[in-house]
């Protein structure tokens, strides 16, 4: 499958927008993952600690591999035992530490259901087929993603460079966003466990209702706080906080209930399933359906038409909203 072409190729600077991946799965290990890297695109290997490591200097830009969990990957577990000045990595056993036991035991436990994570390098859009043999590799290593088992809530995160940091811009990608949600849901099918978790928890109707009337016209500081106030919460569809850090890192920065946000100038799609070990799966058919997003939201006069049949359909359904808008969105696309 080939990947689409998005509909503005460049940023504002006249430069083609660059994508980065993240991609979560089981079954193959850190050591294994840098391997895998390195084999594809080269570079050096830098060990952070045994559960983050980076792969600088690749053909391509630097990557990131870690397991995905707060606890191990920054260590959060040694917190309290470091406040009763119980320090694991100078307790020897044998050749090892207790810090290097503990670990062994906490990654044996945790890593049948929390994933692995690959970070990519941010790369031109016309260039993201370079991603698909790491994808191959992955699943050549026996890969386990969302489908293995009940609780895998893994994911593939794509991020998207904006095209422009203006308000009038993100807002119309806002819009073509909540418009497409539930027929991404469907199109990209997405996985049970995910719906049911709180990694991808949808936009309150009362932000689409604000957004959605032609009538809302905001400047990028009151797109901001209106996303806040009724958004707070990192666990989106589409996560666009870290664009708003990059652009007003101080609002940002003070609201309290967001832990670290990573500052870029990207969209961070949060939406596609991981399915590594599905010998049928591409990257390219998660990016296609982003290209959907970027087709609506560079298509002005479509996108105000069903902004207005979406808020008329939603005042005129009691139930099963989704399902209705989601076979009138096929008829639009």
């Amino acid at each position: 499958m080939q990947f689409k072409q998005l509909p503005v190729l460049h940023n504002a600077n006249g430069e083609i927008r660059k994508v980065g991946l993240e991609l979560e799965y089981a079954n193959v290990n850190i050591e294994d993952s840098v391997r895998i890297i390195q084999q594809l695109y080269g570079g050096k290997e830098q060990v952070k600690h045994r559960f983050s490591r980076e792969v600088t200097g690749s053909r391509i830009g630097d990557f990131s591999v870690k397991i995905d969990l707060k606890l191990l990957n920054e260590k959060t577990y040694k917190e309290p035992l470091d406040k009763l000045n119980i320090h694991l990595q100078d307790i020897r056993i044998g050749d090892e530490t207790l810090e290097d036991e503990v670990e062994e035991v906490l990654e044996r436990v945790v890593n049948k259901v929390i994933p692995y994570e690959i970070t990519t390098p941010p790369v031109p859009a016309t260039e993201l087929r370079q991603f698909e043999k790491l994808r191959q590799a992955l699943y050549e290593h026996h890969a386990k993603g969302t489908e293995a088992f009940i609780t895998n809530a893994f994911a593939t995160h794509i991020n998207p460079e904006v095209p422009a940091p203006d308000a009038e811009t993100i807002l119309r990608y806002l819009r073509a966003f909540l418009l497409l949600y539930p027929w991404l849901l469907e199109k990209g099918e997405t996985d049970f466990a995910r719906k049911m978790t709180a990694f991808i928890n949808p936009f309150p109707d009362e932000y689409a209702t604000l957004i959605l009337p032609s009538s809302y016209q905001p400047d990028i500081d009151t797109l901001i706080e209106d996303y806040h106030r009724l958004n707070p919460d990192r666990n989106r569809p589409l996560d666009m906080y870290p664009f708003f850090a990059a652009v007003r890192a101080n609002k940002i920065s003070a609201y309290t209930d967001l832990g670290n946000v990573k500052a870029r100038e990207t969209f961070h799609y949060r939406l596609p399933n991981s399915w590594v070990s599905r010998p049928d799966w591409t990257l390219a058919q998660e990016w296609n359906n982003w290209i959907t997003v970027e087709e609506l939201a560079n298509d002005p006069e479509r996108l105000a038409e069903m902004s207005r049949r979406y808020l008329t359909l939603k005042q005129e359904t009691l139930l099963g909203f989704a399902g209705k808008w989601t076979k009138e969105t096929e008829k639009w696309l």
